[in-house]
């Protein structure tokens, strides 16, 4: 795999949205290139002009571009507003269908170089995400705690903005939503045949290979790969309007992606994680034309989320 760096560094006069203030970054992009200079992935970093705090790395929701993950939030001006390095990675092109364990090497290898590229501090990487970027999140900080992996970067916390944590159940809310006729259907058919392919078949017939690439697994012992998690800081964002999904998709809270991030908390808490905390925003989801939508990323309190992050890598900070 080779690297790229597709642009020059840019210096870039942005205007937070939150203060009147001006923060002055500036922006490398960043390729991956396979064989025959095939495009396999890139990321966007933003920089502060002062030496880094630290990194976050916010991953975008699925076949979402980096340009257009910012649009959804102001998540990476508030950080580097503090100091932050913000990487935002593109891991899947698409019509790619790649497996979870490859988009997981490529963010293995991305963050490594990124923590010596840019010079950051050790022991300070967040690393979060929104939608199944959140999920991809909670996957990387599970895999950093395994057995074997002590070269790779660890975070300090990592969150995740109403990701689908149990694939098995996403595959069956789907399913559902298919057979019933609820609308969604082109995704619905997108993603379970998306998902078929990747695993082998259906969760009925190859449970054991979504729980390894779940987050979280409701019937699974101690959440499955949840318990990996149990002494890191965890937080779980989401919209609860629970009468939105009622009435725009007919479907229960069992069907949804608060269904798995409440199973997640209340098994990290069981384990002793007190850490571990599900975020509630009731009526904050909306998309950057307007529309309301529960699962948008500016749910999330960009400025309270980097107060908390920022409060673990620098407890002393005032």
């Amino acid at each position: 795999m080779k690297i790229k760096v597709l642009t020059a560094l840019v210096l870039l006069l942005v205007f937070t949205r939150s203060t009147a203030q001006s923060t002055a970054y500036s922006i490398d992009t960043v390729a991956t290139t396979g064989a025959n200079d095939k495009l396999e992935s890139f990321y966007f970093t933003l920089q502060p002009l002062q030496p880094s705090k630290g990194l976050l790395v916010i991953i975008p929701g699925f076949m979402t571009p980096p340009q257009e993950m910012m649009k959804e939030t102001r998540l990476h001006d508030a950080a580097v507003a503090k100091g932050y390095t913000v990487l935002i990675p593109f891991l899947i092109l698409p019509n790619a269908t790649e497996t979870m364990g490859l988009v997981q090497r490529r963010l293995e290898i991305i963050v490594t170089k990124a923590m010596k590229k840019y010079r950051i501090p050790d022991g300070k990487l967040v690393i979060g995400g929104h939608s199944i970027g959140g999920l991809y999140a909670m996957c990387y900080a599970e895999t950093t705690q395994k057995p074997g992996r002590d070269s790779l970067v660890k975070p300090a916390a990592v969150f995740g903005v109403d990701p689908p944590l149990d694939l098995k159940r996403l595959y069956n809310g789907y399913d559902r939503a298919m057979k019933e006729g609820v609308g969604l259907n082109s995704e619905a058919t997108m993603i379970t045949e998306r998902f078929r392919k990747i695993f082998g078949g259906t969760p009925q017939q190859e449970a054991a290979n979504y729980e390894k690439e779940s987050a979280y697994t409701a019937d699974a012992a101690q959440g499955g790969n949840t318990h990996y998690l149990k002494n890191m800081p965890v937080r779980l964002y989401c919209d609860p309007d629970i009468n939105w999904f009622i009435r725009e998709r007919q479907t229960s809270v069992a069907w949804l992606n608060l269904a798995d991030l409440t199973g997640c908390i209340v098994a990290l808490n069981k384990m002793g994680n007190k850490k571990a905390e599900l975020v509630t925003a009731l009526g904050k989801g909306y998309l950057s034309n307007g529309t309301r939508h529960p699962h948008a990323f500016s749910l999330l309190d960009a400025d309270e989320c980097v107060t908390w992050f920022n409060r673990i890598l620098y407890p002393h900070d005032k």
